[in-house]
């Protein structure tokens, strides 16, 4: 009887810590499903079901085995020999027995679980159908005896499945989340609960049965104090992960502080490494150690900061042995790299996983003569990295208490963490402090070149002038001017200078000055170009070489006498609707020296009538690509100047759709003017509904000028004229594409 109690309050604790573990492991779930940003398939969301699952087999392992054992104690105090309690007592005894053997040997998570449960649903089939048949009276003979015997046998062979299976876990792993015994433990407790039916077959009377009841003790006991020591031991997991928060938060908040202070000073990136290293050997009782850094071009791993003495890994060293062997060894140690993979450190760092060293001369970490002033040879290593890029490896070495273990390895890697982060933000930070420097720099470069450019286009009897100049970035090597030669001669020049930039904006400067030097004064275009040629071969790089077009205009005559030194070809546009491409020959300045230049130099004169059109640019013009790639090219150029390229006829349809009529059949802006002849007006102007149509069309005045551009472009007010639709064009072209190349175009009309 007292046997029976101790048994029923083994199995009522059994199942009460049970209940417990499984109500913390479905709240452990539920905190990492609706928690983590992290997919269910993660490793603690594994562990986390698999032993949920587990505790619920054992729950109602325990509850099968609470209510059998609960009959025997009634039984021995009520109805000891009461035939049918005894057989129901039997089969909860093995219905309880095998969920047991389920619940503590399976893993619910294997992928061959379902090999155990389909065996034990064929196991709990067969008990159900002879359960059937002994309720209905089926069974023929003695039913205690039928009942007794495959009971017998059930447990025999269910115990020698639970044996055999857990001496095939003796050299593997037990999977995180279950509960971890030695298999010897379940053997005993699974064989003892087969020995007690064995012993009440072979042996009678009260003595046997006592025995057999204590087997069934002991096998409880055994099973029960598993599942108390896996409780105790999740509860030191959970105090000592509570604990070691406590120290990373510590840790972290303290590092916080220190590098918050940095960063509210002048930012240096070797003092951030500085206050990481410190409070790494602070946090772990290192006695030295070093950060790494991985420099993405060389593709290697250098010693950016160390602390104390921290020896040459991987070599032996006759520095060792030197009379200055610190200073000696701490040089050779700075001047080694690793690349990834190479060495530890390359190790670390391709892996991203922290490594524990117990003894760096037994590894060949640290050769030799270099160990032998070192007190503890033990050495950490934890990788820095950002968004899974390697950034570098923090070392630390020589713990002065014992050695480093799993919680200076955590500590470490948390501080590397927010290390990493931080070594990342003070080099974005001085990476934008640069460019924002050289963005300032070119900004006051770009200012300054269009102050070198004219402020306003000349305004010449007879003639009708612009400009416009753009550059694709923040300085360019495009240049145009105008001198006033002499009282009834002006001279106009376009170039475009190799290159892009800063050294395009810089020989653009020097360019402008020898221009206005030479041209003042001197009406012959040959001398003027071979002057400023003599002048850009000396002193300008020899990669690097210029076009150019220069002209004289003659106000009073209309004659136009210029020369193109390697440049794009002029266009004139007379009246009757012809356009001339001129391209006398010519070799660009800076390549080659007089007289050579100016026996290859052609000069023109072109004799400029009323309502002819000059148009001067460089090849950004005609270069000029959208988003498809396709460039503007010249035939559109052509297209333009003759006023036959589609962009009229867009502006045209966008201007009569502005004044349409409404739908009470007036005009939208009250009555329109008539049509122009298709158009067009003297000079290359043009009208449409007898206003502008670029701003009757309601576009913004920004789409005519290019806030890039030189401010001597005229006002095109009702009237524009061919620059204003070459700019309309390249816009509508261009698209949203960047500008690909510096643009200059000057625009001259006689009237």
């Amino acid at each position: 009887m007292s046997l029976g109690l101790l048994n029923l309050l083994l199995v009522s604790a059994g199942l009460l810590l049970s209940y417990f573990d499984w109500s913390a492991a479905r709240k452990r779930e539920f905190l990492y499903i609706y928690f983590s940003e992290d997919k269910p398939g993660a490793s603690y969301f594994t562990m986390a079901r698999r032993r949920r699952a587990q505790y619920t087999r054992l729950v109602i392992a325990f509850s099968v085995l609470f209510v059998a054992e609960f009959l025997t104690a009634n039984m021995f105090s009520s109805q000891p020999d009461d035939v049918k309690v005894q057989t129901w007592i039997l089969c909860w005894h093995m219905l309880g027995l095998a969920l047991l053997g389920l619940g503590f040997l399976f893993d619910p998570e294997s992928k061959h679980k379902i090999y155990a449960d389909v065996a034990f649903a064929l196991f709990l089939a067969a008990w159900s159908t002879f359960i059937l048949l002994l309720v209905t009276g089926l069974l023929r003979g003695d039913a205690v005896e039928t009942t007794v015997l495959v009971s017998l046998v059930s447990r025999l062979v269910l115990v020698a499945v639970f044996v055999v299976t857990a001496l095939s876990r003796r050299h593997k792993a037990v999977p995180a989340g279950l509960l971890r015994a030695s298999p010897t433990t379940f053997v005993i407790a699974f064989g003892l609960w087969a020995a007690g039916p064995l012993i009440n077959v072979f042996a009678e009377g009260r003595q046997a049965l006592v025995v057999s009841e204590a087997t069934v003790f002991v096998s409880y006991f055994l099973l029960v104090s598993t599942v108390v020591r896996s409780t105790l031991t999740e509860y030191e997991n959970i105090e000592g992960s509570r604990h070691r928060l406590g120290n990373e938060r510590q840790v972290i908040l303290s590092f916080l502080q220190r590098i918050g202070a940095a960063f509210t000073t002048s930012l240096d990136v070797d003092k951030v490494l500085r206050i990481i290293l410190e409070s790494a050997l602070e946090t772990t009782e290192a006695a030295s150690g070093a950060i790494y850094l991985y420099n993405a071009e060389t593709k290697t791993l250098a010693p950016r900061i160390v602390l104390n003495f921290f020896p040459p890994l991987h070599v032996d060293t006759p520095a060792a042995l030197s009379a200055h062997r610190s200073k000696d060894l701490e040089a050779e140690m700075i001047a080694q790299t690793f690349a990834l993979g190479e060495g530890v450190i390359g190790q670390v760092a391709s892996e991203g996983r922290a490594r524990v060293i117990d003894d760096v001369r037994a590894e060949d970490v640290m050769m030799g003569t270099t160990t032998e002033f070192m007190r503890n040879r033990s050495m950490l290593l934890v990788p820095l990295k950002v968004r899974d890029e390697p950034l570098g490896v923090m070392a630390v070495l020589n713990k002065q208490r014992g050695s480093f273990g799993h919680e200076d390895q955590f500590l470490l890697q948390a501080l590397a963490d927010q290390g990493a982060l931080s070594i990342n933000y003070a080099f974005l930070t001085i990476e934008v402090g640069k460019q924002e420097r050289i963005r300032r720099e070119l900004q006051i470069a770009r200012d300054i070149q269009k102050m070198l450019l004219p402020d306003k286009c000349p305004v010449v009897k007879g003639f009708d002038i612009a400009a416009h100049g753009s550059s694709a970035t923040e300085v360019g090597g495009d240049y145009y001017d105008f001198f006033q030669v002499d009282d009834d001669r002006l001279g106009i020049v376009v170039a475009d200078v190799s290159g892009k930039g800063v050294p395009a904006a810089l020989t653009v400067a020097m360019m402008r000055s020898v221009f206005h030097t030479q041209a003042k004064g001197n009406s012959d275009v040959r001398d003027v170009l071979s002057r400023v040629n003599t002048f850009m071969t000396q002193d300008m790089r020899r990669d690097m070489f210029i076009t150019c077009i220069y002209g004289i205009l003659e106000i009073s005559t209309g004659r136009f006498t210029w020369a193109r030194a390697g440049h794009e070809p002029l266009l004139v546009a007379h009246e009757s609707g012809e356009t001339d491409v001129l391209s006398p020959a010519g070799f660009a300045l800076g390549i080659i020296e007089s007289p050579e230049f100016d026996e290859l130099l052609d000069v023109e004169v072109t004799t400029l009538l009323p309502g002819d059109r000059v148009l001067l640019f460089t090849d950004g013009l005609t270069e000029a690509m959208n988003t498809n790639g396709e460039e503007f090219g010249m035939e559109r150029i052509l297209g333009i100047l003759n006023h036959d390229d589609p962009i009229f006829a867009e502006i045209e349809h966008r201007a009569h759709n502005r004044l349409a009529p409404s739908q009470n059949g007036t005009a939208a802006n009250g009555a329109t003017n008539g049509h122009a002849d298709n158009g067009k007006a003297a000079n290359g102007q043009v009208k449409a509904n007898g206003k502008n149509p670029v701003l009757e069309d309601g576009i913004d005045e920004t789409e005519t000028a290019n806030p890039d551009q030189a401010p001597c472009v005229a006002d095109p007010g009702e009237d524009l004229n061919d620059l204003n639709w070459m700019e309309l064009a390249v816009r509508s072209h261009a698209g949203d594409a960047p500008q690909s190349d510096d643009l200059t175009i000057v625009y001259l009309g006689a009237k």
